[in-house]
């Protein structure tokens, strides 16, 4: 949200007293001052991400509640898959059939093969009787005609064992073919399948589970919120306050938890962009100790230290008047040089000493 406090300043209660005293004669004193933004927030953590479905069906399963810690891979959530589940059974029944066809010992694969031993036999029987046939011929006890009916018987055979060979190699390619689509089309359906079980993308924690068992969990819906073990403090800084912000600098912050104790932190990084949602800058802070008990979520209120200084020669700002200058009791115009200047107090450079006294300027 939008914050209505612009900046403030934090200083000693010895000066809070002075100044609320409205004496209409007062004098500069010495106090620690502290120029600061004030910023409200909550505890988030790093590595924050949402667990949403990537099927929709009714959740039947949770493996975790909120609080537990898990780690990378671990399921999360089962969503049902009534319409998956025959799917993936077809699937495996169809591999596992175009499996069975595609092994040498299938029985498609072993009667081609048969038929390849039978020719191999029928060519080796036409090829010893071609040879015979031709010491015949040679010896002139067999015609020619008969030398080139048993050539003739021989090429076929050839040819035959060609035939049944390639018919051999075409089938196992179709077969192998079979078996990589429905092998394709299973590990299609398992990775479906595997959207119903949820896994946790990361290690963390669950935050927040949004989802009770039985309910219809649609399509990117989101079932709950995992982050990471480092606790974060996100401020929410106003539009004119954000120039001043950088890292590094110091925050002091009070959480809704225990806020009678204030806890150190620093600015590790300011975000760039204008969060609408909550119409102002986010900016992100590091606790400096650890903290025993701390709650995700957590509201709080941070000062972030814009600038500080100790010792300083402070006056009210309502003595302060055009021009920087102040009225003596005497009524003289004094000028002066300014350092921390907020709506309450001044910061006195140069001009003058503890020993000064002021009066309100008619204005």
């Amino acid at each position: 949200m939008k914050l209505s406090i612009k900046h403030i300043t934090i200083i000693c209660a010895a000066l809070l007293v002075s100044s609320c005293s409205r004496q209409e004669v007062v004098q500069p004193i010495r106090t620690d001052i502290v120029d600061a933004v004030f910023a409200s927030g909550q505890i988030t953590t790093d590595n924050e991400y949402l667990v949403t479905s990537n099927a929709q069906g009714y959740l039947i399963k949770s493996y975790v509640e909120e609080g537990d810690v898990v780690s990378e891979g671990m399921p999360l959530f089962h969503i049902s898959n009534d319409k998956q589940t025959p799917q993936l059974e077809t699937a495996i029944a169809n591999y596992e059939d175009a499996y069975r066809q595609a092994q040498p010992n299938s029985p498609q694969l072993s009667q081609l093969q048969l038929q390849i031993t039978q020719a191999e036999q029928q060519l080796e029987l036409d090829k010893r009787n071609y040879e015979r046939y031709s010491s015949l011929h040679e010896a002139n006890a067999i015609s020619t005609s008969e030398l080139e009916k048993m050539k003739l018987q021989y090429e076929l055979s050839q040819n035959n064992l060609k035939i049944q060979e390639q018919s051999y190699s075409e089938t196992d390619a179709i077969l192998q073919l079979n078996l990589e689509n429905t092998k394709q089309q299973l590990k299609l359906q398992e990775e479906t399948s595997s959207d119903y079980v949820l896994h946790a993308s990361t290690s963390g924690q669950v935050l927040d589970m949004y989802n009770e068992i039985g309910e219809l969990i649609n399509l990117g819906q989101p079932i709950a919120k995992i982050g990471g073990a480092n606790y974060i403090i996100q401020l929410y800084v106003a539009e004119e306050d954000i120039k001043l912000v950088q890292e590094n600098q110091k925050v002091l912050v009070a959480l809704n938890t225990d806020s009678d104790q204030t806890h150190s932190a620093i600015i590790s990084k300011i975000l760039p962009a204008f969060s609408v949602d909550e119409q102002s800058f986010i900016v992100e802070a590091q606790f400096v100790d650890q903290l025993d008990y701390i709650y995700p979520g957590t509201q709080l209120q941070a000062n972030i230290i814009i600038r500080e200084a100790e010792d300083a020669l402070v006056i009210p700002a309502a003595y302060l008047i055009e021009n920087n200058q102040v009225q003596l009791k005497s009524g003289e115009m004094v000028s002066i040089r300014t350092g921390i200047k907020t709506l309450e107090w001044v910061e006195v450079l140069s001009g003058l000493e503890t020993s000064d006294q002021l009066t309100l300027a008619e204005r």
